[in-house]
């Protein structure tokens, strides 16, 4: 998405139910303007294959989705980290303008210059777990003077780097970590400063109120949107579905041209068997690939409040299903006319469409219960590899030893076979009773593997 889109999404999707589009649109033209956002606000944000804003852009977006819900506190871990030292200041010049507005921030900064570092009103330092200094930034670098020669910070030296050293560097090179927090714990007992102002002074009475969601309605038509877009702005990857799906089954007709024609019926089995491997594959691995990258973006959005995990997925399998449908398209009509198929067209297409949609479910399972593309990739074989073996691909199922033979029935591939073969294999011969015997494909049950399949 844009910074304007992502902007709109969290509106819409974490502003009461009641907030009207034109109030939601001010509010994000307002904050585009806020972050210097208004040059890059139609440019995509860009991910680890596709090209976008710039670093610090993308922080400050960041930032703006969360700001969205007008919050009086946010808080930030780092960031400024991965930024240039002007790209740095001008975030935190930002949210120096935000705490100006009545919105408190409250962030670690890494190595921050003299210039981003003099932007902050107070600052805690830490110390193995320990408070060294929490006050007044300006206020900082007498209390260090104060505790001796050696903790002060010198001219010309960015007040920052020097705390640093000294909470970092051996106590033998420079000064003694215990009595920093020594001195700061004293100190503190003997002024016993309050942390809330007057003004805020009340009984202790913790009330949280948790953000409006929208409907599920709602959230389900947003993401499918934002899925479409998504999926047709990334032109490279359909490209490639696509092209490698195109490429992959014109080899497959060639391989096994006419084969459909012929009385060979184990080269005709293997050719069906090779359409629903494709399919299979070309369905699951665009997901492995792709999911592991959508998830930290699922989590982040999910525990912000924006929507429910029912609503997400729906949504990505809406949008699978036409790709799907269309990529086991592509694939079966150039194998089926190469190969010189008999079975009904779309008895067949089913059959692939069906394993597809199966594939893509199960290759979203792979990308939740792992963190990355090479944990998903390695994980893989696990799942589908042995949908092979008990698929009749390499051996038939009679000559599989009984005590394995009943993995064959969690084998979404095998349903998908059993329904090419009993499409394509028509003929009532000895030849054809043998290969529906020896993988134990019965001619009655054709409606059960379809169920099977729609329930995976």
């Amino acid at each position: 998405p844009t910074p304007r889109e992502a902007l709109h999404f969290s509106a819409a999707m974490r502003l009461p139910q009641n907030t009207s589009i034109e109030e939601r649109n001010e509010l994000v033209e307002g904050l585009l303007m806020d972050l210097d956002l208004t040059k890059c606000a139609d440019t995509l944000i860009g991910s680890v294959l596709i090209q976008g804003i710039s670093g610090g852009e993308k922080k400050r977006t960041s930032i703006g989705v969360e700001l969205i819900t007008q919050p009086k506190i946010i808080f930030l871990d780092e960031p400024t980290s991965g930024l240039d030292t002007y790209s740095a200041f001008n975030a935190c010049e930002i949210l120096k303008k935000l705490c100006k507005r009545g919105c408190s921030v409250v962030c670690t900064i890494h190595q921050p210059s003299s210039e981003i570092f003099h932007l902050f009103d107070k600052t805690l330092l830490i110390q193995s777990g320990y408070i060294v200094y929490h006050g007044a930034v300006n206020d900082m670098p007498a209390y260090f003077d104060s505790l001796g020669e050696k903790y002060a910070c010198p001219p010309n030296y960015n007040p920052a780097d020097h705390v640093m050293f000294l909470m970092q560097a051996k106590e033998k090179h420079k000064g003694d970590h215990s009595f920093m927090r020594e001195s700061w714990a004293k100190r503190e007992a003997e002024h016993k400063e309050d942390i809330l102002p007057p003004d805020l002074k009340r009984e202790a009475s913790f009330m949280v109120e948790y953000r409006t969601k929208a409907g599920i309605c709602r959230q389900f038509a947003y993401l499918l949107t934002r899925e479409v877009r998504n999926t047709f702005r990334d032109r490279k990857t359909l490209i490639a579905r696509f092209g490698l799906t195109t490429f992959l089954h014109t080899l497959y007709g060639l391989v096994f041209k006419g084969v459909g024609a012929s009385d060979d019926y184990n080269s005709r089995y293997g050719a069906l068997l090779q359409l629903c491997v494709a399919a299979m594959f070309g369905c699951a691995q665009p997901m492995i690939l792709n999911f592991p990258f959508e998830r930290p973006v699922f989590i982040r959005e999910y525990i912000a409040g924006s929507y429910n995990v029912a609503p997400y997925f729906l949504s990505k399998a809406m949008m699978e299903i036409p790709l799907a449908m269309s990529q086991t398209l592509v694939g079966l009509m150039l194998g089926y006319f190469l190969i010189e198929l008999k079975g009904n067209f779309f008895r067949l297409w089913m059959g692939l469409f069906l394993l597809g949609i199966v594939s893509s479910s199960v290759a979203i399972l792979l990308g939740c219960a792992t963190s990355n593309v090479k944990a998903a990739l390695e994980t893989t074989p696990i799942i589908f590899v042995p949908q092979m073996l008990f698929a009749g691909f390499f051996v038939p199922i009679s000559t599989i030893p009984v005590y394995l033979r009943w993995a064959q029935w969690l084998c979404t591939l095998k349903y998908s076979i059993n329904i090419m073969v009993l499409t394509e294999f028509t003929e009532d011969n000895p030849q054809v009773n043998n290969i529906l015997e020896r993988n134990s494909i019965k001619k009655d049950d054709f409606l059960f593997y379809v169920a099977m399949l729609l329930v995976g």
